[in-house]
């Protein structure tokens, strides 16, 4: 108690100093956490949307595979009358041809995402538990299905027109419950109709339902043999994708982070340096009335770990606000929570921290301890 004692009126006594050097780790920790935490959050609603997607098995055009479809419709007619009748063959329950169309720019409040479905198909195939709030669920041959969000922000109702093209326009025949899934975003219409306005026969994807019993890896695995040039993804192996390209992110941001907790250690090394060479006095006269090396180097380290400790602890708490914040945002505009402050990060970001104050510290510290006696008591 003696040291913390020492350490704290050392870090008082000069409490410009101190604050400058706790707003810097404040900032370099804050911003840690807030560039990881999106990470989390991805990694929590990708998981919770592919738990969600009804067909076990996606198929994709070979070398576009992972999370998400082709970027342009590359799956034939004759690819899908293949894969149909592989499907009949192995007894599957549907084999589902689907296009996707995306209308707007990056903003929220301008995009639209069309979903194309065959005649007959209707979304809670795709999306088990959504549910008509008005309307059908079923669009016609010039009708939409929309989801709860994407109608509540575009504030689109029974009868409103959806322009796909100069030459399209189709009238929204249903809009969906919000259940704070995928579908709340999409705008479900007939394949058909975004064939024509693309000016296309393909498909983005086929999705592929089993019945109860079957294995999807073994389908899987029999559909890719059957239909050279296609990639048979399921649930669990985009899973596996989705959580590879995360980790890689979460490389990238904390590369960048790292930026801000290289000022961070600067501030901390600069502040108990000073502090050192301001003290030497004072340490001479401790060494002179008993205190081993040990103590000295001890009071000055904790000294750095307390300010990493404090500032990751302050950062830790501004980083989760500002997650607060931006998921208010993007509940509001996309119904999904794209950030996330887990038990995980909370740990990672204070350990972060204190290793900062770690070695920030040691050569300050490591210097102090070995100022001769004579020579500290011989400064004014």
């Amino acid at each position: 108690m003696e040291v913390f004692a020492l350490v704290l009126r050392n870090l008082m006594a000069r409490p410009v100093r101190s604050l400058l050097t706790l707003l810097g780790v404040l900032v370099a920790t804050s911003s840690m956490v807030l560039f990881l935490s999106f990470g989390e959050g991805l990694r929590r609603a990708l998981f919770q949307e592919l738990s969600r997607v009804g067909p076990a098995i996606q198929v994709v055009p070979e070398g576009t595979e992972g999370f998400g479809f082709s970027p342009s419709p590359e799956i034939t007619p004759e690819t899908f009358q293949a894969l149909s009748q592989a499907g009949k063959t192995l007894g599957v329950r549907a084999v589902i041809p689907t296009l996707l169309l995306t209308r707007g720019g990056f903003d929220p409040n301008t995009s639209f995402f069309f979903q194309g479905l065959p005649p007959g198909v209707a979304p809670d195939l795709l999306y088990p538990g959504v549910k008509a709030r008005e309307g059908q669920l079923l669009p016609s041959e010039k009708g939409a299905v929309v989801g709860g969000r994407i109608a509540k922000r575009n504030g689109l109702s029974l009868g409103s027109s959806l322009r796909l093209s100069p030459k399209v326009t189709l009238k929204v025949e249903g809009l969906l419950e919000e259940a704070g899934g995928l579908a709340d975003n999409l705008i479900f219409v007939p394949l058909p109709v975004l064939q024509e306005v693309l000016g296309t026969r393909n498909f983005s994807a086929v999705l592929v339902a089993l019945n109860p019993g079957q294995k999807a890896e073994e389908v899987a695995r029999a559909l890719e043999r059957a239909v050279p040039g296609v990639k048979a993804q399921t649930t669990s192996e985009v899973m596996r994708f989705a959580e590879r390209a995360l980790r890689i992110s979460d490389l990238v941001r904390f590369g960048i982070s790292l930026v801000a907790l290289t000022v961070g250690g600067l501030l901390v090394a600069n502040t108990v340096m000073m502090s050192v060479y301001e003290r030497i006095r004072e340490f001479g006269v401790m060494r002179a009335l008993g205190a081993r090396r040990g103590f000295i180097f001890r009071l000055v380290l904790l000294e750095a770990l307390l300010l990493a400790l404090m500032g990751g602890l302050l950062g830790l708490g501004v980083g989760s606000l500002a997650s607060s914040a931006i998921n208010l945002y993007t509940l509001d505009q996309v119904g999904l929570a794209l950030s996330a402050v887990t038990a995980r990060l909370s740990l990672f970001a204070l350990g972060i921290a204190l290793l900062l104050g770690l070695t920030a510290g040691l050569l300050p510290a490591y210097n102090a301890s070995r100022i001769p006696v004579v020579e500290a008591l011989g400064r004014v």
